[in-house]
């Protein structure tokens, strides 16, 4: 009886494991959605195509999930200016009760003049997890140096020093990446390229500034550089408390990080959110600039 009762114990307990699984759905979702903008708008025209395409992946996973209130939200204060059209977008983009995790095809994006306005018409097919579980209350910002002191940003000037401040109420596991968006590449820059095991490790209620020798010995300053009159690039944080691995990348030398191609890393984030539910990746969007003449 004693064994029968541990056996269907086991069953029950088995039976039950899918369904938390389960619980967070992932569907495939598309949608279209219109973005207009004024002749007076201070935004670029690549801004409002990503804009566009943005508002278009949450239009989607809002209709099959619904909203909520999300801490995860997008950065769009060095976008524009213009501060209730940024409230807007980010709002919009965070309210959406899921997660975004690929693409099925390449988003497309339509452009209309019309009355003095453009119209950017994105649609867009892919997957999407649906949002169930807490998420845990970490907090992170791009840093600089300015006025003699690291001061949150995301405009830097042509070979500025970035850092990014980071803080969980937790034990975990912490990656930092970089996107570089023009040239199809994604570079690590979090952990350090000495770390034999591919991970950084942060403990809970601690404060880290991360690529800071002042800090840690074993960090790698970088700095912010581009030859063109604007770029943006996007910052990608991973988080979890439970241990992961850096992707597979191809070891940089003493003056470029260890890079992989976008599209592999996209396919290893997606790996690593399928695997492990507590997983958290949040983006911001940096601009690098030409350095202003004296």
């Amino acid at each position: 009886m004693i064994m029968k009762y541990k056996i269907l114990n086991i069953f029950t307990l088995l039976l039950f494991l899918p369904l938390c699984v389960a619980a967070q759905r992932v569907a495939e979702v598309s949608a279209t959605y219109t973005y207009e903008v004024s002749e007076d708008a201070n935004i670029t025209f690549g801004d409002a195509k990503r804009r566009c395409i943005e508002l278009a992946k949450a239009a989607a996973i809002k209709a099959e999930f619904g909203e909520l209130v999300s801490t995860g939200t997008i950065d769009s204060r060095m976008e524009t200016d213009n501060s209730s059209s940024s409230s807007f977008w980010e709002n919009t983009v965070a309210q959406a009760k899921g997660e975004w995790l690929s693409f099925l095809k390449a988003p497309s994006v339509n452009v209309e003049y019309r009355d003095g306005k453009l119209f950017f018409t994105a649609e867009v097919k892919g997957k999407a997890r649906e949002i169930t579980q807490s998420r845990i209350d970490m907090k992170w910002e791009i840093m600089k140096d300015g006025s003699g002191k690291k001061i949150a940003s995301s405009t830097f000037d042509n070979n500025e020093r970035m850092y990014v401040k980071f803080r969980s109420p937790v034990d975990g596991y912490v990656a930092v990446y970089m996107m570089i968006i023009d040239d199809d590449e994604t570079v690590c820059l979090l952990p350090y390229p000495r770390d034999p095991d591919g991970r950084f490790e942060v403990k809970g209620g601690r404060t880290y500034l991360f690529f800071d020798k002042e800090e840690n010995p074993e960090a790698v300053h970088y700095r912010m550089k581009t030859k063109k009159s604007q770029e943006n690039n996007i910052v990608v944080l991973i988080y979890s408390p439970h241990p992961f691995t850096k992707c597979n990348d191809i070891t940089g030398d003493k003056l470029h990080p260890s890079s992989i191609n976008t599209i592999e890393f996209q396919k290893w984030l997606l790996r690593c959110q399928r695997e492990d539910h507590d997983l958290i990746v949040d983006k911001k969007w940096i601009k690098i600039l030409p350095k202003t003449k004296q």
